[in-house]
């Protein structure tokens, strides 16, 4: 009888096999023989799912990007939608173990796809989706009718990503000074701010 392979738990094994590699000791020591026997598999059963560096890291990038969909699919949200703009929001920057480690893989991926051809479009796919997330919180806080006329809306699209973005960096590369609860606090001013 053949053996019944779970594919989904064949891809958490290897994206976290991978990942504690890239952690440890950098992207360039994750290569597929490495990252194999990490993962208790043959290099030829590893190169069923892809063949290269760069595919290893898309891979990657998509297992721990679902797995942050995932979480947010099951999330509570606040009833009132500027708590809830805020609880996106911080659905998006390192404040816990799980955030960290998406965050970093996507930092990884982001610089990895300055020099790849092959990384470029699922880049732009994300980056645009982390704008167009924040397009929408400005649209939710325009719609309930808090935010504040004075507001240049298109401006704070570009804006609130960008405060996303460089929270999430700082989280990780200065958590002492960017804890959890100075992100959150720093979130929660800045859409104070932004609101009646």
């Amino acid at each position: 009888m053949p053996k019944i392979v779970n594919h989904e738990q064949k891809r958490k094994i290897i994206a976290e096999a991978a990942w504690k590699i890239i952690k440890n000791d950098g992207f360039e020591k994750a290569s597929i023989r490495r990252v194999a026997a990490e993962a208790g598999m043959s290099s030829g059963a590893l190169r069923h799912y892809f063949s290269t560096q760069d595919e290893m890291l898309l891979f990657i990038m998509d297992y721990f990007f679902d797995a942050g969909k995932e979480r947010s699919n099951h999330k509570e949200w606040s009833k009132d939608p500027l708590k809830a703009v805020e609880e996106v929001l911080l659905e998006l920057v390192p404040i816990d173990e799980e955030k960290k480690i998406e965050t970093n893989v996507w930092w990884i991926f982001a610089l990895r796809s300055l020099t790849s051809e092959a990384l470029i479009e699922k880049k732009v796919e994300l980056t645009n989706g982390t704008f167009e997330l924040a397009n929408s919180m400005i649209e939710i806080l325009t719609l309930k009718g808090i935010l504040m006329d004075s507001i240049n809306v298109d401006l704070e699209k570009y804006r609130l990503s960008a405060l996303i973005e460089g929270l999430s960096l700082h989280a990780l590369l200065r958590p002492d000074e960017y804890t959890p609860e100075k992100v959150q606090e720093i979130i929660g001013y800045h859409l104070e701010l932004l609101t009646k």
